[in-house]
């Protein structure tokens, strides 16, 4: 009887810590501003997106008969310093909407730093700081309430409920297997658990990586510009997410290894 308990437990085990893994790392990584910072950093992402969208733009106008050359004024401007600008701001702005610190999505436009003279009709009347909802009315983007954009706010809170709500299930079941084991015997079925956890997450790492790889080559073949950034953002952010996977895995291993010699005091 006690071994289909403790089966069943560590069934259920599994399956939280899993979901409590994608929830930390939705929580503490995906809707943290320092994490994609920190990440676009170190992967060099600012610089990869000046240069390949520099490439892209400039390979669209040569593939409908313009000359680079008469759109170099514009296609100089496509920086480094700009691009992190860019990114950095509205990054900012989304995720503190996400996580409840906005009332609304702010968005930045660089306009700023384009010569008025160059500007195209269509931006009359666009500034550089607008709020999404008139952005879009802006371009006659009129189903733009259709998006629903007020559940994305609710984001970090939900993330935070799921997470809590996870860690307390697992101390609940941890405390339950311990129970379970009889006074002076090892924690042997906790081991085994703690071992399996921690062999997964590292094969889901490993996972991550090779798709993460996978995704870079392929997409570095393409020069639309949705591509350029997909490829440029998505593979480090996925490196970075399961790299704290792969520490995880490890640490739950050696955790697991060393329950086979504890024994439950008498």
């Amino acid at each position: 009887m006690k071994i289909v308990a403790q089966s069943l437990l560590i069934f259920f085990l599994v399956l939280l810590f899993f979901i409590g893994l994608l929830s930390a790392s939705f929580k503490f990584q995906v809707l943290d501003y320092t994490f994609w910072q920190t990440t676009f950093q170190k992967h060099s992402v600012y610089q990869n997106l000046a240069t390949t969208s520099k490439a892209s733009f400039e390979s669209q106008i040569g593939k409908q008969g313009g000359n680079k050359n008469d759109i170099q004024v514009l296609t100089d401007l496509i920086t480094a310093e700009n691009v992190q600008d860019t990114v950095d701001r509205n990054l900012n702005n989304f995720l503190d909407f996400t996580n409840g610190k906005s009332g609304q999505i702010n968005v930045y436009v660089p306009i700023d730093k384009v010569p008025q003279a160059l500007l195209p009709k269509n931006l009359t009347g666009v500034k550089s700081q607008m709020t999404l909802p008139d952005l879009l009315t802006k371009f006659n983007f009129q189903d733009w309430q259709s998006l629903n954009l007020h559940n994305l706010s609710r984001l970090g809170g939900y993330s935070s409920y799921v997470l809590a709500i996870d860690i307390s299930l697992i101390a609940l079941i941890l405390i339950l297997l311990m129970l379970l084991v009889e006074k002076g015997q090892r924690f042997i079925g906790l081991g085994i658990a703690f071992v399996f956890l921690g062999a997964i997450t590292v094969f889901l790492a490993k996972i991550g990586m090779d798709l993460s790889a996978a995704l870079s080559k392929q997409i570095s073949t393409t020069s639309s510009i949705a591509s350029v950034v997909v490829g440029a953002v998505v593979p480090p952010a996925v490196t970075e997410i399961v790299s704290t996977w792969q520490i995880v895995g490890v640490i739950l291993f050696v955790i697991g290894v060393g329950l086979f010699f504890v024994r439950k005091p008498r």
